[in-house]
């Protein structure tokens, strides 16, 4: 049993409702495809470890997504990411087959990387859930 796919369907939803997020960005992916424009957002990494209770199956997931932009500063990143944190922390979430505690977000960070034309944005977001009774 595990929540990881719930909570990142959950997260893809409440992401890709969102109308002034969808204005700034080409999509939310799983899967970048091939020659996709930037900025966009995809998740790069999600864990679990078992959070159970005496009578309850749960879990802390940790979700990280990035934000990828071709402009040569950190602003458009940081831009994206401030709206991910608006869209996600400290939110109502709809997970299915599970009961959402919490999601709060951890940290954001925006980085340099190996090609001078790109900028990735991070955001980590702490998710524990419970199975529903």
């Amino acid at each position: 049993m595990s929540a990881i796919w719930p909570v990142q369907q959950a997260i893809y939803g409440r992401l890709t409702a969102d109308a002034e997020l969808g204005a700034l960005i080409s999509g939310v992916f799983d899967e970048v495809p091939e020659s996709k424009d930037k900025p966009y957002v995809a998740f790069a990494e999600i864990t679990e470890t078992p959070l159970d209770s005496h009578d309850r199956i749960g879990f802390e997931v940790m979700v990280t997504l990035n934000a990828w932009s071709a402009y040569r500063g950190f602003g458009q990143s940081a831009q994206v990411l401030e709206h991910v944190h608006r869209i996600l922390h400290r939110v109502e979430l709809e997970v299915q087959g599970w009961e959402l505690i919490s999601i709060a977000h951890v940290a954001d960070g925006v980085r340099r990387v190996n090609d001078p034309n790109l900028r990735q944005g991070q955001a980590r977001f702490r998710v524990w859930v419970q199975q529903n009774r």
